[in-house]
């Protein structure tokens, strides 16, 4: 056995002693490289902590992001009024953001308008004071942020509705009065003095239309040629371009004194009151969105066709709107049947024309006279002024609320600009929808409105089963109007006899299903049942046929128009 004891011993002590060293770099080296190995392994932990440090703030810089969501200048010689109010319309600011994103839409929408309108109501103006422009642009760009992200508008019909005037007429204002020789005498006076662009006749009818008009509804018929300034201006353009007699604009005074949201009884609707399958016939949209019959400028156009229409039918002003009224087949069927093609000839035959109809024709021709002679009858002279709009083009569904907020102006200013939108937004599946806003607002904000995100509605069918009371209505009204008893009706709301009924609140509907709404459908299913039902739905601007009216004979001769 060899003893390695013995072997170091004879090795000289220079070579032990270079060998020791060596020993001693070795284990050195090897310390060295394990200290290396997790230096590296430390340094790729380092980054990888960085990186998601980077990724994800910290508690602390998040909290910071959101209390500083809004612009604020860091300018010291901002005037302290001035950072006050920015301070408190950030502070609404946030209180928005945070209910919207919690799902609380009306809420929010409630801060964010305060936010903006502490800005547009105070003392300071925009225009000239840069920092408080620049944060006002900031703040609507951040609100318009959230709204595109997390609104959700719920879609309700949110519009006016308003009884037509010749629903308010019944046979008792016109019968047997006496009548004043002095107005006879001035009304024949006239007829030698004025042209008109419409046959007048002055008969007993007429006469006792007159005095209804300068008498028992005196106030009514005021309101009406006031208010028509709005849309006088418009509708002589439309009925010049369409060769309507201009006199024919006393037509929408008996019809709905230019109320643009007047409802029938039998739901015509709108300033020239077009049933459904009329409106449609000629042109105008109804559907969930939108009834283009509360459009003043698109329903006179149609209604300036349909009224040539009918003229063309008939050759005769007098029975165009008597037409008009009740229809251009029953009428048609009337002539035909008695071989009598005289309105006023037909108006004594015993039980043939309805009284409304028989009415309609008198009254237009009184207000025509009226309107035509305002001074001389002590009527208003001082109309309203024309609507001044201008229209953009809006081809996807967009929040009012949102529009009025970016455009300065109010919900309801747009509202009343817009009568044929039937909720808070403008209408899906409508490319070029013209959306009309206030004229003086500026160009370039009116590009940013085409480019506000498209609004996400919610139709809840509950909605369907609820009727939202407006003001004047009457649980009797309603429930005639849905077909169902009051007492069912008070008994779906809890309502006693005594229980007093307020605007704004929803009444829910009895037997109703939230499957089968009643008064909210898709506009795919408006259209399929309005094209079903035209080859045999009675209409009229009211209830005429809807077989269109065919053009045949010579156009109008002699009429006055321009």
């Amino acid at each position: 056995m060899l003893d390695t004891g013995d072997i170091s011993r004879n090795i000289p002590l220079g070579h032990q002693y270079t060998r020791m060293k060596m020993n001693r770099f070795r284990s050195t080296y090897l310390i060295l490289a394990i200290c290396c190995f997790y230096l590296i392994q430390l340094s790729i932990i380092g980054q990888t902590a960085s990186a998601s440090a980077a990724v994800t703030p910290a508690p602390a810089a998040e909290a910071s992001l959101i209390n500083d969501s809004a612009y604020l200048p860091e300018n010291a010689s901002v005037p302290a009024g001035i950072m006050e109010l920015m301070k408190s319309s950030r502070s609404k600011y946030l209180e928005g953001s945070a209910l919207i994103k919690t799902g609380d839409s009306d809420s929010a929408q409630e801060a964010f308008d305060k936010a903006v309108d502490m800005v547009l109501q105070s003392s300071w103006d925009l225009t000239s004071t840069p920092v408080l422009k620049g944060y006002f642009q900031d703040l609507i760009q951040r609100i318009q942020q959230d709204e595109s992200r997390y609104l959700i508008v719920p879609f309700e019909v949110d519009e006016e509705e308003e009884a037509a005037i010749l629903d308010e007429l019944d046979s008792s204002d016109l019968l047997p009065i006496t009548i004043d020789p002095g107005l006879q005498n001035a009304i024949v006076a006239d007829l030698g003095k004025t042209k008109y662009d419409i046959p007048i006749t002055v008969n007993e009818m007429v006469l006792k239309s007159l005095d209804l008009y300068l008498n028992r509804r005196r106030k009514v018929f005021e309101d009406g040629l006031v208010r028509s300034g709005r849309y006088r201006p418009m509708i002589e353009k439309i009925f010049r371009e369409e060769s309507i007699p201009l006199d024919l604009i006393y037509l929408a005074q008996v019809e709905s004194m230019f109320r643009p949201h007047a409802v029938s009884k039998a739901k015509a609707k709108g300033i020239w009151q077009f049933g459904k399958g009329t409106a449609i016939r000629y042109g105008l949209k109804v559907t969930r969105d939108v009834d283009e019959r509360s459009d003043p400028e698109k329903s006179t156009r149609a209604a300036a066709r349909y009224l040539n229409d009918l003229f063309d039918m008939f050759k005769d002003w007098n029975l165009a709107l008597a037409a008009y009224n009740w229809g251009e087949g029953k009428v048609k069927r009337l002539i035909d049947k008695t071989g009598m093609n005289d309105f006023w000839q037909l108006v004594d035959l015993k039980k043939k024309l309805p009284e409304e109809t028989k009415n309609h024709v008198p009254l237009i021709q009184a207000s025509v006279i009226l309107g035509r002679n305002a001074e001389k009858y002590g009527l208003p002279t001082e109309l309203d002024p024309p609507l001044q709009y201008t229209e953009v083009s809006i081809s996807k569904p967009i929040d009012l609320r949102t529009a009025a907020r970016l455009l300065r102006t109010s919900t309801d200013e747009l509202k009343k600009l817009n009568p044929s939108l039937r909720g808070l937004t403008t209408p899906a599946n409508y490319p070029d929808f013209r959306l009309k806003v206030p004229a003086d607002i500026d160009p370039d904000i009116q590009e940013k409105l085409a480019e506000l995100p498209a609004a996400k509605v919610r139709i809840d069918s509950k909605s369907g089963c609820r009727h939202k009371v407006r003001s004047g209505e009457t649980l009797y009204g309603i429930a005639s109007r849905y077909k169902v008893k009051v007492d069912d009706l008070r008994r779906a709301n809890n309502y006693s006899s005594k229980t007093i009924l307020r605007a704004g609140v929803w009444l829910k509907l009895p037997f109703c299903s939230e499957d089968l709404p009643k008064t909210v459908t898709s506009p795919k299913d408006d259209s399929a049942k309005a094209s079903a039902k035209l080859a045999g739905q009675k209409s009229g601007t009211n209830k005429a046929k809807t077989a269109k009216v065919k053009a045949s004979g010579t156009k109008k001769a002699g009429t006055g128009k321009a």
